[in-house]
């Protein structure tokens, strides 16, 4: 697994539901602009699940902007359900 930063410039509710709906235990919401998402696959995957930019059918009118990021590592000071989370899909991801 990956972890995922989804970046939203301003609040998106539909773009929240649909990290909600598709990641029902695979997300962690950091504020109404910002999540973690854990999973497989590319971005460019994840922002087309999100219904954020399909490749394959730019045509699609978005479900909300976002940049996503890959993390390849973390560090930084929050609040310690952050790091319990990233710990927890990190290890599983190593298991599986």
């Amino acid at each position: 697994m990956t972890i995922f930063a989804v970046l939203m410039p301003s609040p998106q509710a539909a773009l929240a539901d649909s990290i909600r709906t598709k990641f029902p235990q695979d997300h962690l919401t950091l504020n109404e602009t910002q999540w973690l998402i854990s999973t497989t696959g590319t971005v460019a995957e994840l922002s087309a699940k999100l219904g954020i930019y399909d490749l394959a059918n730019p045509a699609l009118p978005p479900v909300g902007l976002a940049v996503i990021f890959a993390t390849s590592s973390y560090f930084g000071r929050t609040q310690p359900t952050v790091w319990e989370w990233l710990k927890a899909k990190l290890e599983s991801s190593k298991s599986g």
